[in-house]
């Protein structure tokens, strides 16, 4: 009788136990992969600041960085920084690209 009732369970927590260290497994991969994101947003706003707009790699390099912002955007890589600099920087090079810019576009000018 014991062995009938211990089969179920046993395999209930070893479910269990699979679903939650893969999603604690997303979990840190999620947080990982935004610092790193985060992190290459800024190295192309960096190179962005050194180009001129009338280098030729401008304009593939500001293609480049709206992109990034608005995937971290999507993903929400900007929910807890709404208002930083981060998400409203793009502002600085006459652009309305994401939807960050229309809070800050109308004071800033």
């Amino acid at each position: 009788m014991m062995s009938m009732l211990a089969t179920p369970a046993m395999i209930t927590i070893t479910v269990f136990g699979i679903v939650a260290l893969v999603t604690l497994g997303l979990g840190i991969y999620w947080l990982f992969n935004r610092q790193a994101r985060l992190r290459d947003i800024a190295e192309m706003r960096a190179k962005l600041d050194e180009l001129a707009p009338s280098d030729p790699e401008y304009g593939a390099a500001r293609a480049l960085y709206t992109s990034m912002v608005v995937d971290a955007a999507r993903w929400g890589f900007f929910a807890a920084e709404s208002g930083s600099g981060g998400d409203g920087g793009s502002t600085d090079h006459g652009g309305s690209d994401h939807s960050g810019a229309s809070d800050a576009g109308g004071h800033s000018h």
